[in-house]
């Protein structure tokens, strides 16, 4: 009897490299991926300030990308104040933010825009606000999972196609979860900082924005690069930011610092009401070109250790038996 090669299953494949030969690993949840054991072994992943810099060039050399930022900005400005935003114009400067950086911004415009109207009761009280931050939450989500598909594509290819806009159109399910996701964190973070008071707010509100962006920072990423289910995106990308020797947990902390900073910092000449001036939008565009270097910083850290990321979390030993 003659011994047949058997076609063995592919793995999950990505949108560039060949499909993995190997089985497919078994369904896993997103506590697997927060309680499993860290990938044991010096970190693959690249220095923080290589990565921001090749970031930094890959963000900026995409002209549509750059062009975007401005236009994007005051196109949402004249809606939002059209539909009676009254600012803080500081709000702009997290237009292309990281949730859940936009999701803690998208709060604050709903309660401020979308209002019940006056002698409503029941369901019509909260319905406005509702529909306002579900729409918030689904804008940003949508900027999100196109900054980060032109980001792969350029690393991928050296250029951006209309590929990147179609590829967005799935990426999104994986941003608005991740939203949905940092606006339970957040109203955790804020019935901590409720109770224990000062601290409680760096321990809760803060903390909560570090643990977003630190677990979740890789998910539209992998999403872009990969052909996974959303749960597995978010096992995978919290797997990714758990890697020892990474440096990811210093860069959420600084990242969410600088960019609470650049929200509660008034920026020059945005306290104007719904007229800043030229010197607002100037530094409004600056802090939003960060917020798409570090999204771009993000997807170069994680391509560049996905080949070393395994199927599946190395299981735990067991202690040995004594005889």
């Amino acid at each position: 009897m003659t011994n047949k090669k058997k076609k063995r299953p592919s793995g999950t494949a990505s949108t560039y490299r060949a499909p993995a030969q190997a089985t497919s690993p078994p369904r896993r949840g997103l506590l697997d991926g927060l309680l499993a054991p860290r990938t044991p072994g010096a970190s693959p992943m690249p220095k923080l300030r290589s990565t921001l810099a090749r970031g930094a060039v890959t963000a900026l050399s995409q002209p549509w990308l750059v062009v975007g930022i401005p236009v994007t900005m005051l196109f949402v400005w004249v809606l939002l104040t059209t539909l009676g935003f009254q600012g803080p114009f500081t709000i702009m400067g997290v237009t292309f933010a990281i949730p859940p950086i936009t999701t803690f911004s998208d709060a604050q415009v709903a309660g401020k825009t979308f209002r019940a109207a006056v002698g409503a009761t029941g369901v019509a009280v909260a319905l406005p606000g509702l529909v306002g931050i579900t729409s918030l939450l689904l804008f940003h989500a949508a900027v999100v999972a196109l900054v980060t598909t032109m980001s792969v594509e350029k690393l991928r290819t050296g250029a951006v196609s209309a590929w990147a806009i179609r590829r967005a159109g799935r990426v999104i399910r994986t941003t608005a979860t991740v939203g949905l996701i940092s606006l339970g964190l957040l109203i955790a973070g804020n019935v901590i900082a409720a109770f224990l008071g000062g601290i409680g707010v760096i321990f809760g509100l803060i903390g909560s924005m570090v643990v977003g962006v630190y677990l979740f920072g890789f998910s539209p990423t992998i999403a872009t690069d990969e052909e996974r289910r959303v749960t597995d995106n978010l096992v995978r990308s919290v797997r990714a930011a758990r890697m020892p020797g990474s440096a990811n947990l210093w860069l959420a902390v600084g990242y969410v610092l600088l960019s609470l900073v650049a929200l509660i910092a008034p920026l020059p000449g945005s306290t104007i009401g719904v007229t800043p001036t030229v010197t607002a939008w100037a530094a409004a565009i600056a802090i939003n070109v960060v917020h798409v270097i570090v999204q771009a910083t993000l997807a170069y850290r994680y391509l560049a250790v996905a080949p070393e990321m395994l199927e599946q979390p190395v299981p735990r030993q067991a202690p040995a038996r004594r005889r």
